[in-house]
């Protein structure tokens, strides 16, 4: 199964400047995504990986570039066709961003694995497609109110291709 795993905010936005719009305002979300993604395989282009600064642990890194040649700890391909044939068997698939991978992934995944930050973020300059809910039906969502560590409210939600 192919996942897309993202998190964006009430317009869409989900980064600035290469990192994430709330920083590291929402550890739940946080702790969320490494428990999605350990064991399985994330995929990513190079500024998603630039901005992380090393592979991911407990994870295969599948990186989308066209010019970087090798990243110790990572596979490095240059197509999103070539990083789905580079996951390992056995391994679930998720694609982890930025926009552009996203946007490139969006017509070959089986869901989206979301989370909905009930904010705006005017900085934003990276955008997700919005959702569609004639291509993809929501088959749960989970609210968080925000608390001393996190610092907005937002809902895990879960989408699955129609």
């Amino acid at each position: 199964m192919k996942t897309i795993i993202v998190a964006y905010d009430k317009k869409y936005g989900i980064g600035a400047k290469n990192d994430l719009l709330w920083q590291r305002d929402l550890p739940t979300d946080m702790a969320h995504f490494k428990e999605a993604t350990t064991g399985g395989a994330v995929i990513m282009g190079m500024h998603t990986y630039t901005s992380m600064g090393r592979p991911l642990p407990g994870r295969q890194n599948i990186v989308i570039s066209r010019s970087a040649e090798s990243i110790p700890g990572v596979i490095v391909v240059n197509s999103l066709e070539a990083a789905y044939a580079a996951v390992e068997a056995d391994r679930e698939t998720y694609v982890i961003g930025g926009g552009q991978i996203y946007a490139l992934a969006l017509d070959s995944v089986d869901a989206i694995n979301a989370t909905e930050v009930d904010a705006v973020f005017e900085q934003a300059d990276t955008f997700f497609t919005p959702i569609d809910l004639s291509i993809w039906n929501e088959v749960s969502r989970e609210h968080h109110k925000k608390n001393n560590k996190d610092h907005y409210d937002f809902d895990f939600v879960n989408y699955v291709r129609r």
